[in-house]
């Protein structure tokens, strides 16, 4: 049977209405499925279900191209087309994702595609939580259909980035596309539905990061307008012009507003970020001004070091070695380094700790802040044959290449310079506390 559709989009809201549009824009056969009688009508008749700059004029023009049609019909809608796009809605009303629409669909697309002789890839729009496609959605199909998933259809995540009031636009005109699939075939296959787009990257990564994209994405965007507010509210109770703080702030492109402090690691010290974000606090405190997203700054903080000590205690040692005592490498301060916080924390359950520190000489003592408890510095080699657990904290060669040989011996290294793992411990603290 030849193929009547490129592609079959499943929910025709905001989403799946625009996506279908503007493949169909670029001369693909476009089949929409809805269960809204309205939303059908609107769109066979050359409109729009909604209000977005520009739809009208893409739904008009593909009516009178003939590449979309929509359609109650999702069984044969389903059957006719070798790639389907899930665009159905996944609300929050218990601040928890609602994915029965979801669920469904996958059950009707089980059942349409249990007789088709030809692989199908069935690519998930929809913004779900990690793990869903393999966990949840992949099963249904699979149980449905009595086919597998990797052979005889293949699953896809395509989240979407579309603002209403810029939708086609943002669709033609991204920084990426992103697809995470069970295949390299699967892959090219969505990727080629968007040979018309312009995009800064196309981007092929696991299913489960592609599914995650779309939650990090809007929590950054939201964390930012409550920031900008927080700061806005400061700002005018304190006397200040907040346009002006507003360009200072944007003015600087090689920090403020670049990937810098963007790639999770470990947390920070140092004699700027701590004192100034208290600063920051006490002045919105003595103006009476409520900040929230400001206030936890510093306990997120807290937290993350926390995490660094029970990752480094799961190992049970006796003697923890710690490579770099400063906040950072290349520099001797100790302002409210995590090294020592750990340090602290670690000898406060009875662990013995040592360190390194390469602007600091073998054989001097430093004086813990919190608890006036004495810390050894040691050679590097020194420091080796005395410790059952080493903790990377600075990002040096020399660290990381003393890290390799301990390892070598069978003792574990634990890096804290990139994300530790949350230990179950940990798990269970952060449970309770919640």
């Amino acid at each position: 049977m030849t193929k009547k559709y490129d592609v079959c989009v499943i929910g025709l809201g905001p989403v799946g209405a625009v996506s279908g549009l503007c493949f169909a824009k670029q001369g693909l056969r476009v089949i929409g499925v809805d269960i809204d009688q309205r939303r059908v009508d609107a769109l066979n008749n050359g409109g729009a279900p909604f209000i977005e700059p520009g739809i009208e004029e893409c739904s008009k023009s593909a009516r009178e191209d003939g590449t979309f049609r929509a359609t109650l019909a999702m069984e044969e809608a389903v059957q006719n087309a070798p790639v389907i796009m899930i665009a159905v809605g996944t609300p929050t009303p218990q601040n928890v994702p609602d994915l029965t629409q979801l669920d469904k669909v996958c059950a009707q697309i089980g059942i349409a595609i249990s007789n088709k002789t030809t692989p199908t890839v069935i690519a998930v729009r929809s913004t779900v939580p990690p793990g869903t496609i393999r966990q949840r959605l992949t099963p249904i199909i699979e149980a449905v259909s009595g086919k597998r998933a990797g052979m005889d259809f293949h699953m896809v995540s395509n989240p979407e980035f579309l603002r209403e009031g810029s939708a086609i636009h943002d669709f033609f005109h991204t920084s990426r596309v992103i697809v995470g699939a069970d295949s390299d075939a699967a892959a090219e296959c969505i990727e080629s539905l968007y040979a018309g787009v312009e995009a800064d990257e196309m981007l092929r990564v696991s299913i489960e990061s592609a599914e995650f994209a779309k939650y990090v994405d809007n929590s950054w965007h939201a964390l930012k307008v409550s920031f900008s507010n927080e700061i806005g509210r400061i700002c005018q109770a304190a006397g200040g012009k907040i346009e002006e703080t507003t360009r200072i702030f944007l003015a600087d492109k090689r920090l403020n507003i670049s990937e810098c402090y963007l790639k999770p690691g470990f947390a920070f010290g140092g004699s700027c970020l701590p004192k100034d974000v208290r600063g920051l606090a006490y002045l919105a405190a003595t103006k009476g001004v409520d900040t929230p997203v400001i206030d936890a700054i510093l306990p997120s903080n807290e937290a993350h070091i926390a995490l660094g000590v029970e990752a480094i205690r799961e190992y049970y040692p006796t003697c923890v070695g710690l490579l770099g005592v400063a906040f950072k490498e290349h520099v001797d301060d100790l302002r409210e380094s995590p090294s020592l916080i750990i340090a602290n924390e670690l000898i406060k359950c009875g662990i013995g700790v040592k360190a390194c520190d390469p602007c600091y000489p073998p054989g001097q003592t430093l004086i813990l802040p919190r608890s006036g408890k004495a810390l050894e510095l040691m050679s590097p080699e020194a420091l080796e044959t005395s410790c059952d657990v080493l903790v990377l904290m600075h990002r040096l060669p020399s660290h990381h290449t003393l890290a390799a040989q301990f390892s070598k011996t069978g003792r574990p290294v634990v890096d804290l310079t990139t994300l530790p793992k949350m230990p179950a411990p940990f798990k269970q603290a952060a449970l309770q506390a919640g």
